[in-house]
This record gives structure tokens, C-alpha cells and sequence, in this order.
């Protein structure tokens, strides 16, 4: 069961719970280009003008979704001061948090919305990094930095299929610590 409506928290009420569901549902099945609002409000048993209550469109809703998706990975890992004072157990956590999220998130960013998934994370990860060194908001060196470990790692984790996942994690979590 796809969990898509866990990442926009307890506030929903029972309209917006079933079009997540229904969205969840029928994005893993379709590309987000085929997917209609009819065809949501069908599913969800509501009115067209419920879902134009809180979604613009279709891709409002899927964008909503991948955006609380993150939030909800960094919200399960606990302690995310490691990102500045254990770079490495950070990326190793949530390369792991991501995995264990595989299902959801290989249904909010596949197809042409793949390109959107180190994006998120990237705006994830620097929302929590500027959070715990705010003095580094606009500075190109940490910027750089940043999307150098979180594309680095996003992309090494894909690109290298053939190896054991944890073995991975531990590796790209120590390549993630040399870079201060």
C-alpha cells in the first residue's frame, strides 16, 4: 500500500486523503502527463472543484507530494544536526530512509518527473543545512559543497546497481566526510 498521504501529515480531512490515494494509485500505473483531474475526482468520489480547493493541477499535487516526501524521510531520521557535526552518518541515514521509501518514491518521480528526485532532496537537505549554519546562506563555496555530496551520492547510488546496497551507503557516507 502506497503511503503517499502519510507525507502531508494528520491535517488532511477525508476528501484530500482520497485523492492522494487515488492520485498514489493510478501515478504508479501512469505517467503524470496521462493522469487527469476527472479521472482523480472519479477515483476519489468528489467533486472536480474539491481538488481545485487545494491543487492547482495534477502536477501541483504530484509536486506537493514529492516535496512532503522528503520532509517526512528527514523528519523519520532523528538528530539531522549530523549533517554539519557527522556528515557522513547523515548521508549514510538517509541513503538508508530512502531506500526504505523506495515504493513511494519510485511512483512520485518516475518517468519524466525522475529529474525532480535530487532536486527535492537537494532543497531537503539544504532547508535542514541552513537551519544549523544559517551564516552560509549564499555562500558559493558550501553551496557548491552541498550539491556536490548530495548529487555525488544520489548519483553514485544509482549509477552502481551492481553492488551491495549497505556496502554503498557506507562508502559514499565516508566520501561525504572528506569534504569539509
Amino acid at each position: 500500500r502506497c503511503r503517499g498521504r502519510e507525507y502531508m501529515g494528520e491535517k488532511m480531512n477525508k476528501s484530500q486523503r482520497h485523492l492522494i490515494d487515488a492520485f498514489m494509485e493510478v501515478r504508479e500505473k501512469k505517467p503524470l502527463e496521462k493522469i487527469s483531474v476527472v479521472e482523480l475526482c472519479k477515483m476519489a468520489e468528489v467533486n472536480k472543484s474539491t481538488f481545485y480547493a487545494y491543487y492547482h493541477d495534477v502536477y501541483d499535487l504530484s509536486d506537493q507530494l514529492q516535496t512532503a516526501a522528503f520532509q517526512k524521510i528527514l523528519e523519520e531520521m532523528g538528530d539531522l544536526s549530523t549533517i554539519v557535526f557527522n556528515t557522513p552518518k547523515f548521508t549514510r541515514d538517509i541513503l538508508r530512509r530512502c531506500i526504505l521509501e523506495e515504493k513511494d518514491i519510485s511512483i512520485l518521480f518516475s518517468g519524466s518527473e525522475s529529474y525532480k528526485l535530487p532536486q527535492k532532496l537537494y532543497e531537503a537537505i539544504m532547508e535542514v543545512f541552513y537551519h544549523y549554519k544559517p551564516e552560509h546562506v549564499g555562500d558559493m563555496k558550501h553551496q557548491i559543497m552541498m550539491s556536490f555530496k548530495v548529487y555525488g551520492a544520489y548519483f553514485a547510488m544509482i549509477t552502481n546497481q551492481e553492488f551491495d546496497d549497505e556496502e554503498k551507503i557506507h562508502y559514499i557516507g565516508e566520501l561525504t566526510g572528506m569534504f569539509k
